[in-house]
């Protein structure tokens, strides 16, 4: 198979490690399961202070501390051993390329991908609020590549971005999330990770 594999909060967790620095910025509880949704949730906090957040941290060191799923590297690894195409695809900006790359390379995951692609500053809408995030426009990029790709599976945790792959006819691998429980497809299959995906592919997976 050919697969298309997001990054975070599928092969690294982001969302957690993102609201425990919200937190602190702001002084602001998290619910007991908080994910992105949570942000919407957090009026105290306004919009321009979450977009000016989203800008700071990410220009930060936040994507180089990220750390992968612990199941993640061995079946990704096992994926390729067995022949399956690994593409990473992020909505990431491409400006964020060699952040991406470097840690990719650092956990050991960088040469189990033919390719990483990374959001062109082109496919952003540049009506939205800079800082902004922006489902829609990442879930076109997506969506563009899965066809050009010709891909048979792509990994997710998006909401926005697996209805649009799966109604586009990709079949999607959605990662569970709180953020994406009300998601359903007959194109979307939920995972509860990467052992999950061994256990649906073959693989002896992470207790190999």
């Amino acid at each position: 198979m050919r697969i298309g594999v997001d990054i975070d909060d599928v092969i690294a967790e982001c969302a957690l490690p993102y609201l425990r620095r919200f937190a602190d910025e702001f002084g602001v509880e998290l619910p007991p399961e908080p994910g992105w949704h949570t942000l919407n949730e957090l009026t105290e906090v306004s919009p321009a202070d979450k977009d000016r957040f989203r800008i700071r941290t990410y220009d930060g060191d936040f994507f180089g501390s990220l750390e992968p799923y612990a199941d993640c590297p061995i079946v990704l690894e096992q994926l390729v051993e067995a022949g399956h195409e690994l593409y990473f695809i992020t909505a990431r900006a491409e400006k964020r390329r060699i952040v991406t790359e470097t840690w990719l390379r650092e956990k050991g995951l960088f040469d189990h991908a033919k390719a990483v692609h990374l959001k062109p500053a082109g496919d952003f809408d540049p009506t939205r609020a800079p800082g902004r995030y922006d489902a829609g426009s990442s879930a076109r990029y997506k969506v563009r590549l899965a066809q050009e790709l010709e891909l048979d599976r792509f990994c997710e945790d998006d909401r926005t971005i697996s209805v649009a792959l799966a109604e586009a006819g990709t079949r999607v691998w959605l990662f569970d999330h709180p953020w994406n429980r009300d998601v359903g497809h007959s194109l979307i299959e939920r995972v509860m990770g990467w052992s999950d995906i061994a256990d649906k592919v073959g693989l002896p997976g992470a207790a190999a």
